[in-house]
């Protein structure tokens, strides 16, 4: 029995070393996860995948910047809206955003981090879905002004967010939760900003 209990213990004692990092430590992280997603006007949320990786560097034992870039796929749903057949279909937001979060990083326990920041994000595309047809967005829109000669608001191609959340380290590999409250009017003129949780897992390299 105490054979066992100090081979757990020299074991704890390893994943412990594992997972903390040193003042001038710099790490590369390539990240997968997802997006939640919604306007603060849509009836839905919607779930897509992102992908990226971030580059974090220690100035301190528990204390680091990290900044990366991360593609992701955000939006929302609505409900209930008619088509072009007069009846009434979901209608689902794509937008596809370039994202560069810059967070500063307090690690609270070995591998354990709060982390808080900002986050400037720059529109790629956007795509309407409405039933089983597809939409770019801004052409709907110019076309929408063409045919019936009535202004309609324009997308930002420019969206920026402060990004909170934590992290947790195991072995290298990393848990990312943050939660993106948007700053950045989605539409010109209108109060509608962007919800989004991103939840990743990435790999540490030294």
């Amino acid at each position: 029995m105490k054979k066992l209990l100090t081979l757990i213990a020299v074991m704890a004692f390893t994943v412990t070393v594992q997972a903390q990092h040193e003042q001038g430590d710099f790490t590369i992280q390539p990240r997968v996860g997802i997006t939640i997603s919604k306007f603060t006007d849509a009836d839905k949320s919607k779930v897509n995948f992102a992908y990226g990786v971030e580059f974090e560097h220690f100035f301190a034992d528990q204390f680091s910047w990290a900044a990366g870039l991360l593609f992701t796929n955000q939006g929302g749903k609505y409900t209930d809206i008619y088509d072009e057949t007069n009846k009434k279909s979901d209608l689902t937001l794509n937008i596809y955003y370039a994202t560069i979060p810059i967070t500063a990083n307090f690690y609270v326990l070995p591998g354990l981090a709060l982390k808080a920041g900002i986050q400037p994000a720059f529109r790629v595309k956007a795509k309407a879905k409405m039933g089983d047809n597809t939409y770019d967005y801004d052409r709907m829109m110019d076309l929408w002004k063409n045919w019936f000669g009535e202004k309609t608001e324009d997308m930002n191609k420019f969206d920026l967010s402060i990004p909170v959340g934590l992290s947790y380290e195991f072995n290298r590999i990393t848990f990312d939760a943050r939660y993106n409250i948007g700053l950045t009017k989605l539409i010109k003129g209108e109060d509608i900003h962007n919800k989004v949780f991103v939840l990743t897992l990435g790999y540490k390299f030294n």
